[in-house]
């Protein structure tokens, strides 16, 4: 795997018995820390357009050498007919992919960052074509947005991940037609090792929680300092109420 380190943790516990490795914890290979810090610093400022979530039964200690940022959104899951594929429904979530046309467009404008740098993926069709749509509407038509089964072979410098899904009562049946993100081992894996330099990733935790795995990589972020939210979503402090 040739990502950042930290991109790993997780993945590299839930599914590769803490065996996975980045060649970039290779000490013979060498590394351009110029160019880490660059990301680092961008994470950064993405933080910026949104809070921190703290928990007072965690400790947190803020990594800022990890390029990973984690956005909660409290989305609604929208059934979409989507003919171009295969005529068929698919779901999408406006509300996080508004954040995730914010956060492209706030990279690609105001920090500079190439359009070739950066991949978007999420977890259903109708998802993918309403970014499309968004980021074309905002003359950024040339980020790629895909399924995550499209990045399978693929990597990009900076990855985006929208989970979509915000109702759990859905879940199962998404299980039943192998579809979407959530208790699926095998592409939540795929999602979390696509991207080389920056990992962004936006959800409801609220169902994030109660998933096996999702929960453990939400966690992973709060105990690091690595998770926040979109202000104009905290109006009942939802988002500080995260179970243990």
């Amino acid at each position: 795997y040739r990502g950042h380190p930290s991109f790993l943790l997780v993945p590299s516990k839930l599914f590769y018995h803490d065996k996975l490795r980045s060649v970039k914890n290779n000490r013979m290979i060498p590394h351009d820390d110029d160019e880490h810090d660059k990301w680092c610093k961008i994470v950064r400022q993405v933080e910026s357009l949104s809070t921190l979530v703290e928990d007072k039964e965690i400790t947190h200690k803020k990594v800022r050498d990890w390029p990973i940022h984690c956005r909660g959104v409290i989305g609604k899951d929208t059934s979409v007919a989507v003919y171009e594929s295969w005529g068929s429904n698919s779901w999408s979530n406006p509300q996080e992919a508004q954040v995730i046309v914010e956060i492209v467009n706030y990279m690609v404008t105001k920090l500079q960052v190439p359009t070739m740098h950066i991949g978007v993926m999420a977890a259903f069709r109708a998802q993918v074509v309403l970014i499309r749509q968004i980021l074309r509407s905002q003359q950024l038509g040339a980020v790629n947005v895909g399924m995550v089964e499209d990045y399978q072979s693929a990597e990009r410098q900076i990855v985006l991940l929208s989970l979509t899904r915000s109702n759990p009562s859905f879940i199962p049946s998404d299980l039943k037609s192998n579809a979407g993100l959530y208790r699926q081992p095998k592409r939540m894996n795929v999602a979390l090792t696509r991207a080389l330099q920056m990992l962004v990733v936006v959800g409801n935790p609220h169902t994030m929680e109660q998933d096996p795995y999702w929960s453990k990589w939400l966690k992973f972020c709060i105990r690091h300092g690595l998770y926040y939210h979109s202000n104009k979503d905290d109006n009942d402090g939802s988002f500080n109420q995260i179970s243990k």
